[in-house]
């Protein structure tokens, strides 16, 4: 994996197009709209796309509430990229609200994608020694998808805004068109093998048989048309009716097993965040079957060390040695967090490896001078999950609502079936393991994420939310996309915020390192396209002489938007620099 790109065609061969994010080129944007600030004292929201952070903002303002601003934000993005997000998709979120008593609560709204009822543990095992294609490609891989359930039970739970009102702004886009920026862009021409030769496609990204660039207007008029219905009738529109059936139907002509029947029973579910102190914080995240309790676990070991945590030699070297060796420890602990309603004890095993017993144990176990083969760290030797794709976002609005959400079609155009409401599918049960399928290093894939019919398959999705310790203040929202890089994105953001005191801007410039039990560590290549440093390279030699396996690698695929609130109620939201299309915005 040397560049954004990881698997370059997307087409008539039907070879597995795989992409973790857009070139870096530079956005097009009004020359008549003045940018949003991104810092105030009333909400800000931060997503990959300036024109979906101002529409969250602008939501605040017309009386909405951070719960409000996050959906009309991730309806936009559904809109403008379409290539990783949608309400063909699924995800994560994380919210903090206020209860009676003054106080605020945490609660998790999973609506992950679920494998259909006729879907069965072989189902993409195949005798073939070429990679197959039946899990990314097609109909076969599409899974029942979760978001409007999920931003139905937002809604309902913590909404002020009418659910009609939230739809308008990103109808308005996909009706009377938007301008295509750098990173859609990318996404187009990636998917020139498919989209000037499917008309569904052609219509939305290539008029007149011509693939659309950035700077052209793209127009989604049948989406549009889409998101009307359900912003008259609801979610039920999408999971009954004509436009299940349509899903249904554009599934089944590319080999798909989906059902009316697996729409219409699909349900959101809340479930109770993980949560650990950390210095002066309280940090909640996800739970299975998400990685929030991998990012926490991985903390919680580097917590026992102490340091200045500054970004000068020899501090750095020896921090990052640590960091990596948690989160290789952390990442060992994931191949049993699989889906609750299939997985015995999972909630168990999560707040075991947060005890101190448990992180003083993994923490005895790292040795400052070395670091060690694979499994030294997966005893189990089951093979960590390598998931895809994503778009994060998140916001905070001055009653202290925060939330941080997580959504995805899994690989770029998702399972590259487009229905005739313009609605892209996900495959999203490429995310799920097959038994016999051995990695490079001879681990099995793990028991926990084999396919079973309503099951949902693991993700690295840590959308995650953290608190003052003493005044119970909210102090930041992040989270990440990028697939199994979202764990470690989401938890270096995490130390650069409270370990090294940075600003939300400071942060996300940052370089970043990568390792997920693959024998290989990645350091981010800089870019001054986008504002961020190479990682240092002494430290590389450094973590080299201890016996790390290093590369570099273009790690813009790998975006992490954070929101934070100051201790003098300042909200400031930042977007990734690594997505040249985004942007926070404030009031």
């Amino acid at each position: 994996m040397r560049s954004r790109l990881l698997g370059s065609v997307f087409g008539l061969a039907l070879t597995s197009f795989v992409a973790t994010g857009a070139v870096g080129t530079q956005p097009v944007t009004s020359k008549t709209a003045p940018l949003p600030p991104l810092s105030g004292k009333h909400g800000g929201v931060a997503t990959e796309v300036a024109e979906c952070s101002s529409i969250g903002v602008d939501t605040m303002k017309a009386g909405g509430n951070a719960a409000d601003a996050i959906l009309a934000s991730a309806l936009c993005v559904g809109v403008i990229a379409a290539y990783h997000s949608g309400i063909g998709g699924g995800g994560f979120m994380l919210v903090r609200f206020p209860t009676s008593s003054g106080k605020h609560a945490y609660e998790m709204i999973d609506f992950r994608e679920t494998m259909p009822a006729a879907g069965n543990e072989t189902m993409y095992v195949t005798n073939s020694t070429t990679p197959q294609t039946l899990s990314t490609i097609g109909g076969l891989a599409v899974g029942v998808p979760g978001e409007l359930r999920g931003w139905e039970m937002l809604h309902k739970r913590h909404g002020r805004l009418p659910w009609k009102s939230l739809f308008q702004p990103a109808i308005k886009l996909a009706r009377d068109g938007f301008v295509v920026n750098g990173d859609l862009a990318s996404a187009i021409a990636l998917g020139a093998g498919i989209i000037p030769h499917e008309p569904l496609w052609a219509e939305a990204y290539a008029p007149n048989g011509t693939l659309l660039k950035q700077g052209d207007t793209c127009y989604r008029k049948r989406y549009a048309d889409t998101l009307e219905q359900i912003a008259e009738y609801g979610a039920d529109a999408f999971y009954t009716g004509k436009i299940a059936t349509n899903i249904v139907e554009a599934a089944f002509a590319r080999g798909g097993i989906i059902t009316t029947d697996d729409l219409a029973n699909y349900s959101a579910i809340i479930r109770e965040p993980v949560n650990i102190t950390y210095r002066n914080s309280r940090i909640f995240s996800t739970v299975a079957p998400s990685s929030g309790a991998v990012v926490l676990s991985a903390l919680k070991i580097f917590e026992g060390y102490q340091g200045d945590y500054n970004d000068s030699d020899p501090e750095i070297n020896v921090t990052t040695h640590r960091l990596i060796e948690a989160t290789q420890f952390a990442y060992g602990q994931r191949t049993q967090y699989g889906d609750p309603a299939f997985t015995s004890n999972v909630t168990d095993l999560q707040n075991y490896y947060l005890t101190d017993a448990a992180v003083a144990d993994v923490r005895s176990k790292i040795v400052d001078n070395t670091t060690f083969p694979v499994a030294y760290y997966d005893p189990s030797n089951y093979t960590p999950l390598d998931d895809h794709g994503t778009s994060h976002m998140a916001a905070i609005d001055q009653e202290g609502i925060a939330i941080s959400l997580t959504t995805t079609i899994n690989f770029f155009w998702g399972s590259q079936v487009m229905t005739t409401d313009g609605i892209i599918l996900n495959d999203e049960m490429d995310d799920f393991s097959s038994p016999g399928q051995l990695n490079g290093f001879g681990f099995a894939p793990s028991p926990i994420n084999f396919i079973r019919p309503g099951k949902r398959p693991q993700s690295s999705i840590a959308s995650s939310i953290a608190e003052d310790l003493t005044t119970g203040e909210v102090t930041i929202a992040t989270g990440s996309a990028g697939g199994s890089r979202i764990i470690t994105a989401t938890l270096q953001q995490l130390h650069h915020y409270i370990d090294q005191g940075m600003g939300p801007e400071e942060c996300t410039h940052q370089p970043r390192w990568h390792d997920q039990l693959s024998g290989v560590t990645f350091f981010e290549v800089g870019d001054t396209t986008y504002g961020v440093p190479s990682f240092p390279n002494s430290a590389v030699a450094y973590l080299n002489s201890l016996g790390y396996n290093t590369t570099t690698e273009d790690l813009t695929g790998s975006t992490s938007h954070v929101v934070a609130r100051a201790k003098n109620g300042t909200i400031t939201a930042a977007s990734d620099p690594r997505k040249a299309a985004g942007r926070g915005a404030a009031f």
